[in-house]
């Protein structure tokens, strides 16, 4: 895209903060006259949805809210939330689902990124 997009401050959760950064960049065209200057706050949650009969966690919600603040040319600011949210299911793995949550969070980050940057196009 035609887009020079600058996160200028990050707040939340890091690794996700991480993962936004990253797709960021890649979709960024630093050479851009379309600048954008953007702040991101990303809220992560791990919610237990459900339990089985001994009242381990069966099943989780992993919600993320991501409040993104667009700073445009002329001073101008907009504000949109962006919220993701996929259920997962508890393994007794503990190494395998946590690679399938960070799998899961990586994909979250896509969306988010994919969302900001439709916001962006039509400004």
């Amino acid at each position: 895209s035609d887009l020079n997009i600058i996160v200028t401050e990050y707040n939340g959760d890091k690794y996700l903060n991480n993962l936004i950064k990253n797709e960021i960049k890649k979709i960024s065209n630093n050479n851009s006259k379309n600048k954008f200057n953007i702040i991101i706050n990303t809220n992560y949650e791990k919610l237990i949805i459900s339990r089985d009969s001994k009242g381990s966690p069966d099943e989780y919600q992993l919600k993320v809210n991501s409040n993104v603040i667009i700073k445009i040319r002329n001073e101008e600011t907009i504000s949109i939330n962006i919220n993701e949210k996929q259920n997962l299911k508890n393994t007794s793995d503990l190494f395998e689902q946590k690679n399938y949550e960070n799998v899961i969070k990586k994909s979250m980050a896509n969306s988010i990124v994919r969302k900001i940057n439709l916001q962006l196009l039509n400004k």
